[in-house]
């Protein structure tokens, strides 16, 4: 049994699309001949959390929790910012000045001083055959980089979404964006072995690193199907068209060409049996939009579910929503419930951009996609519910290839043999 250590602040019970990632791999590398030892923050500042997923570790789990001094909220959801009219302009400037020009590349360096020697402590006692840090925050890896150094264990940056090109990120100067891209590039030069989610992904480091990027693997988002088979396969409501989103917005990612496009639909189809159900964080402006016409009664907020409600939600849907706002970089990205809305078996709308994530909703999910444009989102809308109406919506078929392709099982599995030649001399 080869040893693994996995750093991350994304863990239980902080829930973000990353959280099923980390999940997956504490719960099914093992079985593939890697122990996984975490070492996380032992209270996450500052994001959504969920305790009800502390119950979904596995109980040989070995985590070290180490704590974070210091309480920012720069990656606080919009719908959990409190008081942001309040704050006087000194404080402003003041915040934006440290999270854009001194807590680089994000404000878990600052981590860095706590979890650094436990984290080379660590590794002194367990003697891991690698380390993964997982990012975003990809300070993270900087830090997996240290503990790594005088020593000839192989380090592996996890890169749940990219660090320059993120089309979540706005960059607050050409200094600033320079100085990151070095760090990258020092990342990258030290690794072992780099992963990603996604084809484009990993492509992006080949192409721009080529004489110096090191071997690269796609662990797509997965999901877990002992998490999936949980879940009641209800009728959804005959009387409606239901369509249905999960996940988070926040940052730059915003509905906003969605509820437009909605907004259109509706105004042109008001006997329309369309119903949008939502779950997760939303912000505060769109949260608005939501009780005005003609978006009230028809679109619903049920705010953040439980981890184990998830899947019931996506099930109790006719339509699943996957959405990604059109900026640089939204190509590179798939969202990690995608894998959950492939085995649902539910009608897949991807309002994304060309790339990664409506290549998997096109194939295997044989799933709708349009560009996040509102006038073609209210027509899209329009073909769907006559589709709906007609019983011709498309639905996923090929069960064995997404099972084959998106199963926590599989990806792991891959992963491990991944690890294995990382880890050899």
């Amino acid at each position: 049994m080869k040893k693994l250590i996995l750093l991350t602040y994304t863990f239980p019970p902080l829930s973000t699309g990353g959280t099923p990632v980390v999940l997956n791999m504490c719960k099914y590398l093992p079985a593939n001949d890697w122990e996984v030892t975490v070492v996380t923050v032992e209270k996450p500042r500052g994001m959504a959390t969920d305790e009800s997923l502390l119950k979904e570790l596995p109980e040989n789990l070995k985590i070290f929790r180490v704590p974070h001094g210091l309480a920012a909220t720069q990656n606080t959801p919009l719908n959990e910012a409190k008081g942001g009219g309040k704050q006087n302009s000194l404080k402003k400037i003041v915040k934006f000045i440290a999270h854009n020009y001194i807590l680089i590349p994000d404000r878990v360096i600052t981590w860095r001083k706590q979890v650094l020697p436990i984290l080379k402590n660590i590794i002194h006692e367990e003697k891991p055959h690698a380390i993964i840090s997982f990012g975003p925050h990809h300070s993270l890896h900087l830090i997996a980089l240290s503990a790594a150094r005088k020593t000839a264990l192989p380090f592996i940056p996890f890169f749940g979404d990219l660090w320059l090109e993120d089309s979540y990120v706005e960059w607050p100067s050409r200094l600033n964006r320079m100085i990151e891209s070095l760090l990258e590039r020092k990342v990258v030069r030290k690794a072992r072995g780099l992963i990603a989610t996604t084809e484009p992904s990993t492509g992006y480091f080949l192409e721009k690193y080529e004489k110096i990027c090191p071997p690269s693997f796609v662990a797509e988002n997965a999901y877990d199907p002992e998490r999936i088979t949980k879940a009641d396969s209800p009728v959804p409501d005959p009387e409606h068209l239901t369509a249905g989103w999960t996940g988070n917005f926040f940052a730059t990612h915003s509905p906003g060409e969605l509820l437009d496009g909605l907004c259109m639909f509706l105004d042109r189809n008001p006997q329309s049996k369309l119903r949008i159900n939502m779950a997760g964080g939303i912000d505060p402006v769109s949260k608005r939009k939501l009780e005005k016409h003609p978006l009230k009664g028809r679109v619903t907020h049920f705010g953040h579910l439980k981890w184990a409600e998830v899947p019931q939600f996506q099930k109790n849907c006719d339509i699943l929503i996957g959405y990604l706002n059109p900026r640089k970089g939204s190509h590179f990205k798939n969202a990690s419930k995608t894998a959950e809305y492939l085995v649902s078996g539910r009608t897949l709308l991807g309002i994304v951009p060309e790339g990664a994530m409506a290549a998997r909703f096109r194939n295997p999910g044989r799933g709708y996609v349009v560009p996040p444009d509102a006038e073609q989102i209210a027509v899209m809308f329009e073909n769907l519910e006559y589709e709906w109406k007609t019983a011709n919506l498309r639905v996923p078929l090929d069960e064995s290839r997404i099972e084959e392709r998106f199963s926590a099982v599989n990806v792991m599995k891959k992963m491990a043999n991944f690890l294995d030649r990382m880890a050899g001399p």
